[in-house]
């Protein structure tokens, strides 16, 4: 059930949600961020990512969102009563239940983006648990609703594995260019939102194969990457 937003958290859930931003700043300190800057500064945004974890929120809200906005979580998470108000403290969370029509959290969603907020939102749906880290599963057009009715920007973004935490394993996450919407303007949400989410998935996936590049091919090295890609394009053009 969608989370009751005149139910403000008490002082011990502020306070507790005031800490776990600290230990966010501390904890994902580490995860190395590819092309920051393309995520928006301003502005409605739907961030858009690969979901491996309950923990998969916490760089990009630390680190992109700056603890400003809101993360879609399944209903199921907010059951306890302690719990979803510790998730309200912490991050605001909105409980979506799936594979049903949620009106109450589609209206928190699009209540939080027109006034300029931030939403990130697993357009998996749930966590990928095959053994293939670098699937992706089954989109749902949620995203793309909620961003077409909002009039938002919609932010890609994809992990390149599981997170981990404390800098055990350095965690990499690409952020990619917006997605541009103005071509669907002026037609209704149920004829585009499956077009949009096609979209998400196909420029999601080609962020895999640059990530896994960056990683593999280069180690890591976003300018070995880029002045590789410089090289080839100077090729190509010579032998145009």
């Amino acid at each position: 059930m969608a989370q009751n937003e005149k139910d403000t958290p008490g002082i011990f859930f502020r306070v507790m949600g005031a800490f776990g931003r600290f230990l966010m700043r501390v904890v994902w300190w580490s995860t190395k961020i590819y092309y920051k800057e393309k995520f928006p500064s301003r502005g409605n945004v739907v961030c858009v990512c690969n979901h491996y974890s309950a923990i998969d929120a916490n760089a990009i809200y630390s680190r992109l969102f700056r603890f400003r906005g809101r993360i879609a979580v399944k209903a199921e998470a907010l059951k306890n009563k302690f719990v979803e108000k510790g998730m309200k403290a912490l991050c605001r969370a909105i409980g979506v239940r799936r594979d049903e029509s949620d009106v109450g959290a589609v209206k928190s969603m699009l209540d939080e983006l027109k006034k300029g907020g931030r939403l990130l939102i697993f357009p998996e749906g749930k966590c990928n648990k095959k053994r293939n880290f670098k699937e992706l599963l089954p989109f749902k057009d949620g995203p793309s609703a909620v961003a077409v009715k909002s009039g938002a920007t919609i932010v890609p973004t994809i992990y390149y594995r599981p997170l981990r935490p404390f800098g055990f394993r350095k965690n990499r996450l690409l952020v990619g260019d917006p997605i541009d919407l103005s071509g669907f303007d002026g037609r209704k949400v149920h004829e585009v939102k499956g077009e949009i989410t096609d979209l998400i998935r196909l420029r999601m996936k080609e962020m895999r194969r640059q990530i896994d590049e960056i990683v593999e091919k280069y180690n890591g090295s976003l300018k070995k990457y880029e002045r590789a890609k410089e090289r080839d394009k100077s090729v190509f053009g010579e032998s145009k």
